[in-house]
């Protein structure tokens, strides 16, 4: 066999002391050959991302300190490197994509800039730069490549900043490609096509790829091989075939079988008049003025279904389908242009002063990110009591209620005295629906509640929000864009298309038997959905439903 194109060997990267544990990477041994597709996987905190940032050079000296190992690239340890060396090879013969896009993108610098940017690092001459860029969005795929080049991070989608980033990538024509996270927030489709066109482009130009993630359908649709690590250690190495099919570890089988399935069984619908009714629903954006003329964007566009206590109705659709516009104009955290929002009969379009204030005791809304929605300078305590005492309930009393929740959400009574830094997302998102509750509300919306979450933890939320929405009869609107996810939790569904309902039904129905070319897209692009695990070996994967094709409406 021919040598691998990178090597890690027995890479070991200790944290600051005082810490849970004490390596954030111990004696990682992996291989990635030329044209092959390495993931490595696992949950938060497994060590993937650092593992990656060490073969890049980019730990931070000050907090992490690689104590033993070597990472060979063409017969050199990159960890011994000079900065000006690691200068020269990052970028130009192994790339990196981040996680987050927008982060990483310059926002005052067009997107043409800054791929042209890359080209001139690396000694391109100035003629040659301009065409190139070209070359390299239209490989990616990115529309109308010689207006798109002029715009601004702000002005493309998520998916087409994630383009850029590739392009930005692929620009030198590396030879190992690093994939951090690239597809995590985005919506199916998006996801289908990114993962498609990275697999198009490392088997045209031979790259090896390192590819990282924590979502094994993205595993199955684009791994040769796995490596499954857990508390910075590989635990588990094979081919895609062997790890998926008969996984080994127990880790490795916990995580198979936190993937959510799709239910081929329908719940019992709920019997109850409707406590929420939404008829015609439609917000409209204007932008423009008077030079260029008031654009208008119809966000929602005549939306109408019920939600029935101790049923939970999903949103699903892609980025800009309008789910979390509907779900802020059912809070009034933006107001309603036209139709007609009654919850348990009242008027809710148009309440104001008290009429709004007691609806909002009422509904209640948890986050997508708990991070950014709960206030660094508050304890959790803070937090969570700010809700009941705003509506007049006894300190004594809304201190009972929040130890109540923080206990059925699964934190100890000392947590109210902590910071929200102090805890992991899947906490902080527990405590995001302790706050929601604390209000004892009938309604609870969730808008991607569980999309940033490890497997594993989207799990243990979502149980705890069947859980309570059992326990309070609660009526819950779950907005997500991952329809496995949809059909684990959601008793009816809604399909938005560019503000627009294009199908809705029971969830099984939809799913197994959808009727839109739409919604057909959106199944069709869910990551791994072909895979069958094998039960045998106690893993429980997603276990698709045939998808039989009705009439196009």
């Amino acid at each position: 066999m021919s040598a691998p194109l990178l090597s890690i060997e027995g890479l070991t990267v200790a944290l600051p002391g005082g810490g849970e544990r004490a390596h954030a990477v111990r004696d990682v041994s992996l291989t990635l050959a030329r044209g092959e597709v390495l993931c490595i996987v696992g949950e938060s905190g497994s060590g993937k991302s650092i593992t990656a940032s060490a073969v890049m050079n980019l730990l931070p000296s000050d907090q992490l300190r690689i104590t033993s190992g070597r990472v060979r690239y063409e017969g050199e340890d990159l960890l011994t490197l000079s900065e000006r060396r690691m200068r020269r090879l990052r970028g130009d013969r192994i790339s990196m994509i981040f996680q987050e896009p927008m982060t990483s993108l310059n926002p005052v610098a067009t997107i043409g800039v800054q791929i042209e940017q890359v080209l001139e690092a690396h000694g391109v001459p100035a003629r040659e730069r301009a065409g190139r860029v070209q070359e390299l969005v239209r490989a990616v795929g990115l529309p109308d490549p010689e207006s798109i080049v002029k715009r601004y991070p702000f002005r493309l989608s998520g998916g087409q900043r994630q383009r850029v980033m590739i392009a930005m990538a692929l620009a030198m024509e590396p030879d190992i490609l690093i994939a951090d996270e690239p597809t995590t927030a985005l919506d199916v489709t998006t996801q289908a096509q990114i993962l498609g066109l990275i697999r198009d482009l490392q088997r045209d130009r031979g790259m090896g790829v390192l590819f990282i993630t924590h979502d094994f359908g993205v595993v199955a649709d684009i791994a040769d091989r796995v490596a499954v690590m857990q508390n910075g250690e590989v635990v588990e190495t094979g081919p895609i075939e062997r790890v998926l099919g008969a996984p080994e570890h127990p880790y490795t089988k916990k995580l198979i079988g936190a993937v959510p399935r799709f239910r081929e069984t329908q719940a019992d619908e709920s019997r109850d008049a409707p406590i929420l009714s939404v008829r015609g629903l439609t917000k409209i954006y204007r932008s423009g003025g008077l030079v260029r003329g008031v654009r208008e964007v119809r966000a929602v566009d005549g939306v109408s279904f019920d939600i029935r206590r101790g049923e939970t109705l999903g949103l699903v659709g892609e980025s800009g389908s309008g789910k979390s516009t509907i779900g802020q104009c059912l809070l009034r955290i933006a107001s309603v242009d036209a139709g007609e929002v009654r919850f348990d009969g009242q008027d809710i379009a148009h309440a104001t002063g008290r009429a709004l204030f007691d609806y909002r005791t009422r509904a209640q809304m948890v986050f997508q990110d708990p991070f950014a929605s709960l206030n660094p300078r508050h304890t959790i305590g803070r937090s969570i009591l700010a809700g009941p005492l705003a509506h007049k309930v006894p300190r004594p009393e809304a201190e009972r209620r929040m130890a109540r929740l923080l206990e059925r959400v699964g934190l100890d009574a000392g947590a109210a005295t902590r910071y929200p830094h102090e805890f992991s997302g899947g906490q902080r998102q527990r405590i995001g629906i302790a706050r929601a509750l604390a209000v004892e509300p009938d309604l609870l919306v969730a808008d991607e509640a569980v999309s940033a979450l490890d497997v594993s933890v989207q799990a243990q939320v979502l149980e705890l929000l069947r859980e309570i929405r059992d326990e309070f009869d609660l009526a819950m609107l779950f907005i997500t864009h991952d329809l496995r996810v949809a059909s684990n939790i959601c008793d009816r569904v809604v399909v938005l298309h560019r503000g627009k309902i294009v199908e809705q039904g029971p969830v099984t129905e939809v799913f197994s038997r959808p009727a839109h070319a739409y919604t057909q897209e959106l199944l069709g692009a869910v990551p791994g959905r072909s895979w069958h695990g094998d039960p045998q070996q106690g893993a429980t994967p997603t276990h698709p439903i045939p998808v039989q094709q009705g009439a196009t409406t």
